[in-house]
């Protein structure tokens, strides 16, 4: 197909979208399609060039096999990095950072709530400017500074020092995690994406693992110039900054300017990622998109299951250590006892990762799963008998299914938001949901009550986990209704046309930057 037939099919698109009935959204006069904009629009050159071309499964397989060996690697270790560091304070308090900074435990909690005031106010201006620029410049550019700031954690000495390196680590670390979300779509086709997301999401479990082990390691440290818990962060920060620069060398900033695929496999990589329905990377702003967002009842959904479910995180997080040593453990056992909750944490996110993209419309099912898994743990922990100490333990291993809904719901933004601009939006203000969970858990941790089980912390788990439950239950039902009555109203309209026609014609739509509600062919993926 030419330019010009392209151009012809988003004008008959345009008036389909016209013709559409404004109650379908609520939100009064929908916006008309734009036509593809080549200047903005990464790939979208490639896309329309090559529109005819038709690729095989054979070289679909090539190419996954590709990306999955040269991208996907820089996601898990990246988002592992990340993880790492900013828990590192965990293995800190463990060592007797708190004594070495001469801090009380409420203001410790602040250490933790910090990072995430860090993030709350970096998170959006961090994905524009991964928007804007070259996303394996930025990413690795960020990654080499909070490195270093993470090592120069030693280098504190007082509330007020560490206090701003929190600041600072939260507000360049407020890129990754939303930014690897962003840029999934870019790589991977729609069935793919729960299993990859997830992965890459998983190395926080494998982060807790491997900082686990280190940090038994230098637990047993001799001869060291400096603290234990000092000797931690520069080692943990120094290894940061090193991939820093492998991400700046390695990481492309799109599948068309990948120096690792040839120009027809650019394409093809191209076409893959159109079948989303969603778009590719638009380096253009664009306000329309962000006032969408904000009148969209998914944004609200997922901002109030984030903050639900940020304060049991804000918990397990940052004090997993003091949690299972007031179990009756020492230092040394409680570093290893955390070890299990991150296997558990990285088996869940990957199954419920292959099943959500294996079954057809099963996010939501996982994420129901994960998340009662999640209540079931912390109503052992509130309400089990002191006594039973490995039941509570075990029970305390199986907050690691918390991380299937939250990540999941990270997909569903992917999978179901077209328009860059308005999933950015959506994404940063699910991550201020993040942050605001994040900054209030660690304040219920109360210190007086190590004796009898930290009490308050472990109900407002128990309150977190079921109301993100029934906010994510809320977000299902409601794409569930929507595309049952977008069946209707297209029956009403009298198009009639297959499944993969009407996937085409979303397709198109879609590499043109509209959103969902401005795609009449587009149906939610549950």
């Amino acid at each position: 197909m030419s330019t010009d037939q392209v151009q012809v099919q988003s004008e008959k698109d345009q008036v389909a979208v016209r013709e559409v009935d404004a109650d379908v959204v609520d939100v009064g006069d929908l916006k008309g399609i734009a036509v593809g904009d080549h200047a903005h629009e990464v790939g979208l050159d490639l896309y329309t060039q090559y529109e005819g071309y038709e690729y095989t499964f054979e070289e679909s397989k090539s190419i996954l096999r590709k990306i999955d060996l040269r991208i996907l690697p820089i996601f898990c270790l990246t988002q592992g990095l990340a993880f790492l560091d900013k828990t590192a304070i965990n293995y800190g308090n463990l060592f007797g950072m708190k004594d070495g900074v001469h801090v009380t435990s409420k203001q410790f909690s602040w250490f933790a709530s910090a990072f995430y005031l860090g993030y709350l106010v970096s998170a959006w201006p961090g994905n524009i400017l991964l928007q804007k620029y070259n996303t394996g410049r930025v990413m690795g550019i960020i990654c080499f500074i909070w490195g270093i700031i993470c090592a120069c954690t030693a280098a504190c000495h007082n509330f007020a020092g560490v206090l701003i390196n929190r600041l600072l680590l939260g507000s360049l670390e407020a890129a990754v995690t939303p930014g690897l979300g962003l840029m999934t779509p870019l790589w991977w086709k729609l069935d793919e994406i729960p299993v990859r997301h997830l992965t890459w999401y998983s190395f926080n479990g494998w982060a807790g693992i491997i900082g686990g082990l280190v940090a038994y390691g230098i637990g047993h440290a001799s001869g060291s110039g400096i603290p234990t818990w000092a000797l931690i962060f520069v080692v943990f920060g120094s290894f940061t900054s090193l991939w820093g620069i492998i991400i700046l060398l390695f990481l492309p900033d799109s599948p068309a300017s990948a120096r690792f695929l040839s120009q027809d496999q650019k394409v093809v990589a191209i076409k893959r990622v159109a079948e989303n329905r969603t778009g590719t990377k638009n380096t253009k702003f664009k306000w329309e998109q962000v006032r969408e967002a904000l009148k969209d009842p998914k944004t609200y959904f997922l901002f109030l299951a984030s903050v639900t479910a940020q304060i049991p995180n804000g918990v397990v997080t940052n004090f997993s250590s003091i949690i299972i040593s007031g179990f009756g453990f020492n230092q040394l056992q409680t570093t290893l006892l955390d070890i299990p909750s991150s296997v558990i944490q990285i088996v869940s996110l990957v199954l419920s990762g292959y099943f959500a993209g294996k079954f057809k419309n099963s996010r939501a099912i996982m994420m129901f799963i994960g998340n009662s898994a999640c209540i079931i743990a912390a109503c052992c922990l509130t309400y089990a008998p002191k006594s039973q100490t490995w039941g509570r333990l075990v029970a305390f291993w199986f907050t690691g299914f918390s991380s299937v809904g939250f990540s999941l719901g990270m997909v569903m933004i992917t999978a179901n938001v077209g328009g860059y601009t308005k999933r950015q939006t959506m994404t940063a203000i699910n991550f201020v949901g993040y942050c605001i969970g994040n900054i209030a858990g660690p304040h219920v941790v109360k210190g007086e009550e190590k004796a009898a089980g930290y009490p308050t912390a472990t109900k407002a788990m128990l309150a977190g986990y079921t109301a993100k439950t029934i906010f994510h239950l809320m977000l299902g039902f409601y794409m569930l209704y929507w595309n049952r009555k977008w069946d209707k109203q297209a029956k009403e309209r009298g198009e009639e046309m297959s499944e993969n026609e009407r996937a085409k014609k979303a397709e198109q739509i879609g590499m043109t930057d509209a959103t969902e509600w401005n795609n009449p062919y587009f149906r939610y993926c549950l």
